[in-house]
């Protein structure tokens, strides 16, 4: 993404999106990686104006309420910074929802009349539906309890019983819903018949269709160093890997940052020396990165409690690069993986796991690529976000897309 200028929005815009978010500075999360799509592969003619952060990676002279614009291949938006933080300190003690809203109201004279807002969380659409009045398009990125289950990380997972009757009212409020995991899709669904369910997607912007693939025994692991993503246990599969086939040189990378850090550092260190140093802990890399990453490596490793993920965009990713996916039971929820053939969904001891990335080894990886197909970013943000049929389509009639 390329900042252009400081100029401002027209008076008026097709669509307001908020959510904590800066296009100098990519963030963890699919949320972050989901804007990033709808940017670069908006309609032409359609007028964006996202209202976000300034992660302190932004251009010269920027200031929080100073509009910019940016451009993305052939496309460009509008882009408000309201309040200064960084998405990925999940060691806030303040949510950064309460801060954004908080940033809104200060600079609220400086919004554009919109024809809709666009909100990727629910304390945030719950706030704009007095702030912002309008319609307003509500996306749910999580299961249904995903957010207040045991091994959540967010501040809700206090607050269970009140998350889910205010996220009701937010859905009955909406003019359209769309939410990224298939189950919550039809349960929310009732509330709301202008709901929709969409798979996640992968950027073929990004993806490297030729991958070399070299580095045939190293696991990738993506994700935020947190409790719902379990970044520990792959670290125990690595472990298990060098007992169980002590021959082959097995690796791991693991991609992201996060609160758990000094914790896996510590799980890490208390390896065998030549366990160890087997295991690189890369921490936070830009969505290119990934990809490139996902270009070199073997296999891909998914260690997510159950209950957590919506439907998850790393592994449509790795899978459209071709990468063999071994995942614990419950963190595919778009069921992309099918033992055998595309890789192995297995339990959570690592010995088991380590049993399934071995005979992962072998998979076809023109097969693995296939079970994605038609889960590219143009085609699902068009059919999603912007086609006049799916506005009021149906959860019914959308699955038969």
């Amino acid at each position: 993404m390329a900042f252009q200028d400081f100029a401002a929005p027209p008076a008026r815009v097709d669509r307001v999106i908020v959510h904590q978010f800066d296009p100098a500075r990519p963030s963890p999360g699919g949320i972050d990686t989901c804007l990033r799509g709808i940017c670069r592969y908006l309609p032409v003619g359609e007028i964006v104006a996202i209202v976000g952060v300034d992660t302190g990676h932004g251009p010269a002279g920027r200031q929080n309420g100073r509009w910019e614009r940016h451009r993305v291949g052939e496309q460009e938006f509008w882009f408000l910074p309201v309040v200064s933080l960084d998405p990925a300190d999940q060691a806030r003690r303040i949510p950064h929802s309460v801060r954004l809203i908080a940033g809104i109201i200060r600079h609220r004279r400086r919004l554009p009349k919109r024809d809709m807002v666009q909100v990727h969380r629910m304390d945030s659409a719950l706030v704009l539906r007095s702030l912002l009045p309008g319609p307003q398009t509500y996306c749910v990125h999580t299961q249904e309890d995903g957010l207040t289950g045991g091994t959540s990380d967010s501040f809700w997972r206090f607050l269970g019983t009140a998350h889910k009757k205010f996220e009701q009212s937010v859905v009955r409020n909406a003019s359209k819903v769309i939410v990224f995991n298939e189950e919550y899709a039809a349960v929310v669904h009732r509330w709301n018949p202008r709901t929709v369910f969409s798979p996640t997607w992968y950027d073929p912007a990004l993806i490297r269709k030729n991958g070399t693939h070299e580095n045939e025994k190293t696991l990738l692991w993506v994700g935020r160093l947190e409790v719902p993503k379990d970044p520990a246990l792959a670290v125990g599969v690595l472990a298990a890997l060098a007992e169980r086939d002590p021959d082959e040189p097995w690796r791991l990378d693991l991609l992201g940052s996060g609160t758990l850090e000094a914790d896996v550092t510590a799980v890490i260190a208390a390896l065998p020396a030549e366990v160890a140093e087997r295991v690189t802990l890369v921490g936070r890399v830009a969505p290119d990165d990934v990809a490139e990453r996902l270009s070199h490596a073997g296999l891909f490793l998914m260690t997510s409690h159950a209950g957590y993920e919506g439907y998850p965009r790393v592994l449509v990713e790795a899978m459209a690069s071709g990468l063999p996916a071994v995942v614990t039971d419950g963190s595919d929820t778009g069921a992309l993986v099918k033992d055998g053939v595309t890789g192995f969904t297995t339990g959570r001891d690592p010995l088991q796991i380590a049993e399934k990335v071995i005979a992962a080894a072998g998979l076809d990886r023109d097969t693995v690529i296939a079970a994605v197909a038609g889960k590219d970013a143009p085609t699902l943000i068009a059919k999603t976000f912007f086609s006049k049929a799916t506005s009021s389509t149906t959860l019914d009639k959308e699955n038969a897309l």
